[in-house]
């Protein structure tokens, strides 16, 4: 059996990491999976309305990384796991947890994944999704407004204190780390280029000898 091929998504809150692993995902089917860095969460279920105020959900320290990779390199090595869900409006990791079943291409989205040494050891191939700031700050609030229901105040209120500088300090940076940097209001043709590199590499080697 093959090793899994794992691809990691990045990039600023806003630019579209979603999107890019949902369209794989549409395109390949049951060849691949989805993980996302958001469902590890710490749980912060017990705090106080002022003190979850005070998260910062763009930091690294926000996320259980020893428990993502555990279950990602669980993933790699063919087996499923439980992942947690997270529960925005309480702060709370919830008691249910989502099967995910092993799959040829894994693909890991998140703010952080190419921030995190332990991460990047996963992932043989990776992304940077970049968009100018004022660009993904309006894709936030469209978001928020539509479908989280937060209110502006609070979208700016976290942008400023939270999503801005966490993307100045970790997640700019960790662009290096990319295999591509996709900057996506200047190249619409990269998710179809890319699917076509991971359709060649999840070949099975019989059909690149018939071809």
């Amino acid at each position: 059996m093959r090793k899994p091929i794992c691809l990691g998504i990045s990039g600023g809150s806003g630019s579209g990491k979603s999107w890019l692993a949902h369209f794989l995902k549409k395109r390949l089917g049951a060849a691949a999976v989805i993980v996302c860095q958001d469902w590890y969460y710490r749980d912060n279920g017990s705090l106080n309305a002022a003190a979850s105020r005070k998260l910062n959900f763009d930091h690294p320290k926000a996320i259980e990384t020893p428990l993502f990779c555990r279950q990602l390199e669980r993933l790699l090595e063919g087996e499923s796991v439980e992942a947690p869900r997270y529960d925005y409006a309480t702060h709370a990791r919830l008691k249910e947890t989502r099967r995910v079943a092993p799959a040829p291409l894994v693909v890991v989205d998140g703010l952080l994944i190419l921030a995190e040494k332990r991460l990047r050891e996963y992932l043989d191939l990776s992304v940077y999704i970049e968009v100018p700031a004022d660009e993904r700050l309006l894709r936030r609030i469209r978001r928020d407004v539509e479908h989280r229901r937060v209110d502006l105040e609070e979208t700016l209120r976290l942008y400023e204190h939270c999503v801005r500088p966490m993307q100045e300090r970790f997640i700019a940076p960790s662009s290096e780390h990319a295999t591509w940097i996709w900057r996506q209001l200047e190249d619409e043709g990269f998710p179809e280029d890319l699917l076509r590199t991971l359709e060649a590499r999840l070949a099975p080697p019989s059909a690149a000898l018939r071809a």
